[in-house]
């Protein structure tokens, strides 16, 4: 089966909200009843997210499935109730920033470079 930039867009969404809610590929799995590396091949575009995976991630994600396919999936994030407290909001930042950073870092393929960007963003952080 051949999988198209959407596969690829949904799955890079799903890593971003995963990882911006706070949930380990072992976790998601368990959500979704795969093992890990099946999310890390929804996640990597090798793999087509079933519907009714990504309706359940969706959900226990706290997020529209709009969020997934459109463009400005930021908009639609549904406002609700965290599973945990937040940080407090001088540290926690902006979600959609971290979202956005998340994923124009993960389209950076050259891993030298993303090594580099890191140590960068390590040292802006502690001069903050």
């Amino acid at each position: 089966m051949q999988f198209s930039a959407t596969d690829s867009i949904v799955g890079r969404r799903l890593r971003i909200f995963r990882v911006s809610k706070g949930y380990d590929l072992e976790r998601m799995g368990a959500a979704l009843n795969v093992d890990a590396e099946t999310v890390e091949r929804y996640e990597n575009g090798a793999e087509r997210i079933p519907p009714r995976a990504l309706r359940v991630a969706a959900e226990v994600l706290k997020i529209s499935l709009h969020a997934f396919f459109d463009p400005n999936h930021a908009k639609v994030v549904h406002e609700s109730e965290p599973d945990q407290p937040d940080p407090p909001a001088e540290s926690a930042g902006d979600i959609f920033e971290v979202i956005e950073l998340l994923e124009h870092f993960s389209k950076i393929k050259d891993r030298v470079l993303r090594a580099e960007i890191l140590k960068f963003v390590a040292f802006l952080s502690s001069s903050a």
